[in-house]
């Protein structure tokens, strides 16, 4: 699963708008959803900074929205119970 996707999967199961959680993470009204649909679709990556406010506003770690490896027993971990 891609980062777009865990965005949009936390997202959905928290009951948000793309609109409302652009804007919690500080993005500007205008811009807000386009910027979380880009990530969303994979057409543009967060930066780490932009990717952990999303995880914040979203109230899980960054972890488990990035990419995971799983050549470590963390990386399994958060597989896991992703």
């Amino acid at each position: 699963m891609s980062i777009g996707e865990r965005i949009k999967y936390f997202r959905n199961l928290r009951g948000m708008a793309q609109k409302w959680l652009g804007m919690a993470v500080g993005f500007d009204e205008n811009t807000a959803d386009v910027r979380i649909a880009q990530y969303e679709t994979g057409a543009r990556s967060p930066r780490e900074g932009v990717l952990s406010g999303i995880a914040a506003v979203l109230g899980v770690s960054p972890a488990a929205l990035d990419v995971l490896k799983i050549d470590s027993l963390t990386g399994l971990a958060h597989t896991f119970f992703s």
